[in-house]
């Protein structure tokens, strides 16, 4: 929107959305809104938004810093502005008596201290076009490095047409790249943020379409899960939140991806997602300990597993809590000593990945707690151990197991197991004490394949541990293992951090 002539200095520039659908039930979008100060910074800026017109058919629900001047009216306070800002000011409910076809207008008036003031206009129609994206299939089976093919579909449902045509915005998982084959689509270089193309074929209600031809990725060699999703908008409506241009640098230089017609049906269910997993599997290795000392003493031992690759256990995206499990099973002759209490996890505590919570169990089973396990990754625990008793040949075991929802597919079931031997000296004591807990202490380091390392160190009443991980923050599927002894619990994961993309 073109702001008014000024003889000098900033001018403010509105970036609003040409139509806003309204739904006949429910609630529509929230309203996209921008504005930029062009030419030097803005003071004392602020946007009234006035949507009056939409009186007896649409109730407003006011968001973020915005505040109600009257009914369906609002007032953004910008305060200064130093380029661009985006501002979510409402989205509107259909009363009762809001019927389809429905029409009225959104209006917006920018003003500055030191800029001139500019108005704009969005168009509301009551009862538009429903677009409702077609799901992928989940695929299986993918050679690594393989292409494969996804073909995006949907239909409008709703009461009137698309007659500007479409928007496609396509984002995947790391560990796949997606062909720049198209004129009219532009790519970002971060599949998770993906590409989107723009088509102008006007969209009837009750039709459906698809791309007239598949969309190609190539899995990385390592990949052994990820997803596909899409969504599509009208051309001028509303688009995702996670949607800006600037995001899309490459522009496709073959032909220009098109659609064709394809039966409406019930497979349009708006949800255009779709899994898939490459044959490529991770070797898991189980790494075993001594347990080295004299009868009565109470030392330490690191277990755990390395994934040695090829493939990457990388799910980060899914509900998944682990990678796996390793079962650490202690030899006999000796007491695993110490487990936190209740009420000991969690905030300013421990995640606690190791069952059973309590000491002297038989056997530990404790979580591979990384969804984005590497080649060269690992993830140990170190338990506290005290010897009773030397029995002759005693042995214990670590054993990786994968996670039966997404198996790593490991070939060699040799090093699947590592042995915890025992080398103790002198005899059991006539009657040994039972160790006395104390306070606890906590260290978190990357694994060798990390691009980061932490540490951290705390206590927390009971016998807790304090939280550490990456940038401070407790994340959910980063968390390893705990270890116990004697009293004093050692936390150690080794996990690999990644940069990732901002939207």
């Amino acid at each position: 929107m073109t702001p008014a002539a000024h003889a000098a200095g900033t001018t403010l520039v509105l970036d609003a959305q040409q139509n806003y659908y309204l739904p006949t039930e429910g609630e529509g979008p929230n309203l996209n809104l921008g504005i930029t100060a062009s030419g030097g910074d803005a003071h004392g800026v602020s946007v009234v938004v006035d949507a009056s017109s939409l009186a007896g058919k649409a109730t407003m629900e006011v968001t973020g810093d915005c505040v109600s001047t009257g009914a369906l009216k609002v007032r953004c306070d910008v305060g200064p502005l130093s380029g661009g800002e985006s501002i979510d000011p409402f989205f509107l409910k259909p009363t009762a008596a809001a019927k389809a076809g429905d029409t009225g207008a959104i209006a917006y008036t920018a003003t500055a201290s030191d800029a001139p003031t500019v108005t704009g206009r969005t168009n509301v129609l009551v009862g538009g076009p429903k677009l409702v994206t077609r799901p992928y299939p989940a695929l299986t089976g993918i050679a690594p490095g393989a292409v494969f093919e996804r073909t995006p579909a949907f239909a409008d449902t709703g009461a009137a047409p698309a007659d500007k045509g479409v928007m496609l915005l396509v984002q995947d998982s790391d560990g796949v790249s997606l062909a720049r084959a198209h004129s009219n689509c532009h790519y970002s270089d971060s599949p998770d943020v993906g590409a989107w193309c723009r088509f102008d074929t006007p969209v009837a209600p009750g039709s459906a379409y698809e791309t007239d031809t598949p969309l190609r990725y190539t899995a990385a060699a390592d990949t052994m899960y990820g997803y596909n999703t899409y969504v599509v908008w009208p051309v001028g409506g509303t688009a995702p939140d996670s949607f800006d241009p600037s995001d899309f640098p490459r522009t496709g230089t073959g032909a220009p991806l098109g659609l064709r017609s394809v039966a409406a049906g019930s497979g349009f269910t708006g949800s255009g997602y779709g899994t898939f997993a490459t044959t490529q599997h991770a070797d898991y290795q189980a790494l075993g300990a001594t347990v080295e000392g004299k009868v009565g003493e109470t030392v330490s031992i690191t277990v755990g597993v390395r994934n040695t690759g090829p493939g990457r256990m990388g799910f980060q995206w899914t509900d998944a809590d682990n990678s796996g499990t390793f079962v650490v099973t202690p030899p006999a002759g000796t007491t695993i000593t110490g487990a936190p209490g209740p009420g000991e996890q969690g905030d300013p505590g421990p995640l606690w990945n190791c069952t059973p919570r309590k000491a002297g169990a038989k056997s530990y089973t404790c979580d591979i707690g990384s969804t984005d396990f590497r080649p060269g990754d690992s993830v140990t625990q170190e338990f506290r151990v005290r010897i009773d008793r030397v029995v002759p040949g005693a042995q214990g075991s670590v054993r990786a197991v994968a996670n039966p929802a997404y198996p790593n597919r490991d070939d060699d079931a040799a090093n699947d197991t590592a042995a915890i031997t025992v080398r103790a000296t002198g005899s059991a004591p006539s009657s040994p004490s039972p160790s006395t807990p104390a306070s606890p202490s906590a260290t978190a380091t990357a694994g060798p394949s990390g691009s980061g390392t932490g540490t951290g160190s705390g206590t927390a009443a009971g016998g807790g541990l304090a939280a550490t991980g990456a940038d401070g923050v407790l994340l959910r599927a980063a968390m390893a293992v705990l270890l116990v002894a004697g009293g004093t619990l050692v936390f150690r994961t080794a996990r690999r951090s990644r940069p990732r993309s901002g939207r």
